[in-house]
């Protein structure tokens, strides 16, 4: 047996001890609590307290978990907030970036005429713009 497989087993036999060793406590002290001599007003005191403790455990517990969840809420409502204004600065800018191109382009074809162009373009037939300024007409 290599040596991954022989920690892996020493891992597992660990685990189980402490499992039983847990539980056997339990039972050890469930037992004890149960089997000492004690008055039955005593023993029913005792049930009480610590029946009260855990009700006030369980009601602290409730409690951290509600805080627990109103705190994740507002944090996840505050990133997504900030997401949003993230995606609508993100947004203006591309609409602005394109808004300026189109500027650009408009501006440039206003600049030169378009029988220019088409006169300039070899892969197009000449206008008929440009046949009249050609004859002269």
């Amino acid at each position: 047996m290599n040596n991954q497989t022989a920690n892996t087993l020493d891992t597992k036999d660990k685990a189980k001890f402490t499992k039983g060793v847990l539980v056997g406590g339990l039972v050890g002290a469930a037992t004890a609590l149960l089997l000492t001599p004690k008055s039955g007003k005593e023993m029913r005191r005792n049930l009480s307290n610590q029946t009260l403790n855990l009700k006030e455990k369980t009601l602290q517990m409730k409690d951290e978990a509600k805080l627990q969840t109103r705190l994740g809420t507002m944090a996840g409502k505050e990133k997504a907030s900030n997401m949003m204004g993230s995606v609508k600065d993100k947004t203006s800018q591309v609409a602005s970036q394109a808004k300026e191109k189109m500027n650009a382009m408009r501006n440039k074809n206003e600049d030169s005429p378009s029988s220019a162009k088409v006169q300039n373009d070899p892969g197009l037939p000449p206008s008929p713009e440009a046949s009249k300024q050609t004859l002269g007409e």
